[in-house]
């Protein structure tokens, strides 16, 4: 047993640690590349599990629509459509399961966010 075969088995698990954390924040967001993120792509990207939100404040950021949603079930990932670099009022949220995604339209859809009131529906599109 040399470090031959210890190099080997290194080489077998993967890109190294730097890669790794630079995914990271990636896959906080829900982007997932590589390998793994075609699988798992196609495993959260099934049908139901995205919302469309209207309505939305223009300065809400991707990180609040995620944190705002979150009581509704896991959401895998959140987006704000934006526009020459300005936000349209509106973004999507995906959920790590159809029910979570339906909870989200009963209980969101007509609140208020800073002052406008949302629409929430199941996206068609996703």
């Amino acid at each position: 047993m040399g470090l031959d075969r210890m190099s080997s088995s290194f080489d077998r698990m993967g890109p190294g640690i730097g890669a790794i954390l630079e995914r990271s924040i990636d896959m906080d967001r829900g982007f997932l590349t590589g390998p793994m993120g075609s699988g798992m792509r196609e495993r959260i990207g099934s049908k139901g599990n995205q919302i469309f939100v209207r309505n939305l404040p223009f300065d809400l950021t991707w990180q609040k629509l995620k944190e705002k949603f979150s009581q509704c079930g896991h959401v895998m990932f959140a987006e704000i459509k934006m526009e020459n670099g300005k936000s349209k009022g509106c973004g999507t949220v995906r959920f790590d399961s159809p029910e979570s995604a339906e909870k989200a339209c009963r209980i969101m859809n007509g609140i208020k966010i800073s002052g406008r009131e949302i629409d929430v529906r199941l996206d068609r599109n996703a």
